[in-house]
């Protein structure tokens, strides 16, 4: 065989190994992103970067991207393609409890990594960290960076604390040290006075001793009194009018500089704009935890990776803003114009990390073989009304913490350059379970079983109808012990479904509480007001319209549905339970401290039979009986191990 037939055949099959290479896949995950906080939904979004790999040939915008109405569930969601009502995290859990993925869920970087993929996390993990066994580097994470916390602010809770203790404290002390440097020296000044009565005399009109002044003494630094020095003259020899003129700026603040001459005209300087001074105060303090930080790592991976061996990055970023996070650097600024602004800086600051990691893409020579996958964890908190074209979640209705559209519908797409669909819109129903099945399929790996997540990478890929018909915003209910199952209990729960265009809303719009502890007002736990609700959404995407009332056949389909899917509800394991442990560390870049908890394996749940007390009892196991409150149950009682 000759040698050109030869360099043909290791072209034809270099070529196929490259063709058929493993794609490396970039996940970023933004903190309560609304749709209207990107630009190709609204105009002025601070998110050009991004916009532009969305909108690209080789972009898919997801216009019906669904998620979680919270974190936690919603990571939970996209970490193992579960609902996660099935693992008992359809709330949530603060940083006190005893939470996190139970072991035997096998998470996407797990899956990932067993394709032969390095695995990198940075940013916020929000999945449990009070047993090591829930930490990133335990779940299928090569590398790590980030806080295990919820909230970039609550890692500096403790610092901010520590802080003003040792505040107080100097003050404090100085405070004390002050009063004996005073008491001393007047004790000292009075011995030096000599003997009792010495230099008085009797005052005959005002009827009172007066004291002499005695002539001034030099009193030494230390004491923190200085006597008054007489400056020399340096002016020797110069006349008077030799002194250098002061200018009639000079000294001046700035907005107190007089008017300034320019081409015969008289010129006020520029002050600056309301925006301007809301931006300046802002800046003063910028996060430790931003998107350029974490996107810096990404960047430093993308550099060192070898083209053999294909990458893994998820990318989540706190892109969220509160009041308490700018209440002390807005001074007089309006705090919803200090939160708003504090918004678009840190979407200016993720959209600027994003570009840059494209660009160490193209550098690198790996942007030809990468996927990007951009979604938010749920919609935008409440910040203006619903009308307004400024609110984040504008035009839909709710907002994070409700199953309302505004609540659950994010912003979402998909980059690659091998995409070439003809279309860069996605109408097709997308949820937060599917990125798992759908980023398996893209790394080679076999579908998963048992899972909620569907593979949709071929229907976005050519743009055909979506093989999700059928989806859950939430399933929870107020499950109580035994102990708490009186004959006034009322019903407390949450059920929100879609199947095709049409949404049922039945129970409580708003996520449960967290624990009992958030029993208080009326003398008891405040129950919010449960609805029976159905919208279509291809008719009124905005929820205005209830046609619960005129649709009832679809409601009893719908709640026929629902409870089928309740039947595998799993609650929240330790309601109420919080350690009384220090779980911050103003130390550690994780935020948080672990050992303090035993993880979770499993929990199961079932109706309540005689064999409940004996079925899959262990030394380590715990078990308690729940009692649901959502109508229509023949037995509401639920016993979980």
């Amino acid at each position: 065989m000759s040698h050109l037939t030869w360099c043909t055949i290791l072209l034809i099959i270099s070529g196929f190994k490259r063709e058929n290479a493993k794609q490396n896949i970039i996940l970023i995950l933004a903190d309560d992103l609304g749709i209207n906080d990107v630009l190709w939904n609204n105009p002025s979004a601070p998110t050009p970067h991004i916009h532009s790999l969305a909108a690209s040939p080789s972009g898919i915008i997801l216009d019906n991207a669904y998620t979680l109405p919270v974190c936690t569930p919603s990571r939970a969601a996209l970490m193992s393609g579960t609902y996660p009502f099935k693992l008992g995290l359809q709330r949530g859990f603060g940083k006190h409890s005893p939470e996190g993925l139970p072991l035997n869920t096998t998470l996407l970087p797990e899956h990932l990594r067993q394709e032969g993929y390095s695995t990198h996390g940075f940013g916020k993990w929000h999945l449990g960290f009070c047993s090591e066994s829930y930490t990133p580097l335990r779940r299928g994470f090569d590398t790590y960076f980030g806080l295990f916390v919820g909230d970039d602010d609550e890692h500096t809770q403790i610092t901010q604390e520590s802080k003003r203790r040792a505040r107080a404290e100097k003050k404090e002390n100085m405070r004390s040290r002050k009063g004996r440097e005073i008491r001393n020296y007047k004790k000292k000044k009075n011995m030096k006075k000599g003997i009792k009565g010495k230099n008085k005399y009797w005052n005959k009109n005002k009827k009172q001793y007066h004291q002499e002044k005695e002539p001034s003494k030099k009193i030494t630094k230390n004491k923190k009194f200085h006597s008054k020095k007489k400056k020399p003259n340096n002016n020797k020899g110069k006349q008077p009018n030799d002194k250098k003129k002061k200018t009639s700026n000079q000294g001046k603040k700035p907005n107190q500089i007089t008017k300034v001459k320019k081409n015969n005209q008289i010129t006020k300087p520029q002050k600056p704009s309301k925006e301007e001074k809301i931006r300046q105060q802002l800046l003063r303090k910028p996060t430790k935890f931003g998107s350029n930080i974490y996107g810096s790592k990404a960047i430093d991976v993308i550099k060192s990776a070898k083209k053999e061996k294909p990458f893994f990055i998820y990318l989540a970023l706190f892109t969220k803003s509160y009041p308490r996070e700018v209440s002390k650097r807005r001074g007089n600024i309006n705090m919803d114009e200090a939160v708003a602004e504090n918004r678009r800086k840190k979407l200016s600051e993720m959209d600027e990390s994003v570009k840059q990691i494209v660009k160490a893409l193209k550098t690198s020579g790996h942007y030809s073989n990468t996927v990007i996958f951009f979604i938010s964890d749920n919609g935008a908190r409440a910040m203006l009304d619903t009308e307004n074209t400024n609110n984040p979640n504008y035009p839909l209705r709710g907002s994070k913490g409700t199953v309302y559209e505004g609540g659950t519908k994010v912003p979402a797409f998909i980059h690659s350059p091998g995409l070439k669909t003809g279309s860069n819109r996605y109408a097709g129903i997308f949820h937060m379970v599917d990125i798992l099945p759908t980023l398996l399929h893209l790394a080679g790996g076999h579908p998963v079983s048992g899972i909620d997540g569907v593979n949709q990478w071929e229907a976005m890929s050519t743009n055909v109808k979506s093989p999700r018909t059928t989806m859950i915003y939430n399933i929870d209910d107020n499950f109580v012990p035994a102990v708490l199952d009186g004959p006034g209990v009322q019903p407390k729960f949450q059920i929100a479904i879609r199947e095709d265009n049409f949404k049922l809303v039945w129970g409580q719009p708003k996520m449960l509480h967290r624990s009992y502890r958030d029993a208080k007002g009326r003398g008891g736990l405040v129950v919010d007001q449960q609805v029976l609700e159905l919208y279509n959404l291809e008719k009124d995407p905005r929820e205005m319209h209830n046609i619960a009332n005129i649709r009832m056949d679809i409601v009893l389909r719908l709640k026929t549905l629902a409870l089928n899917y309740y039947r595998d509800l799993i609650p929240p394991r330790f309601m109420g339970l919080q350690t009384t442990n220090q779980v911050l560390d103003a130390n550690s870049d994780f935020g948080g401290l672990s050992g303090w908890c035993r993880a979770v394996v499993s929990t199961s749940c079932g109706p309540l039979d005689k064999n409940s007390f004996y079925r899959g009892r262990g030394a380590s196991d715990m078990s308690e009986l729940f009692y649901g409150t959502v109508p229509g149950m023949v037995d509401k009682r639920t016993f979980c191990v």
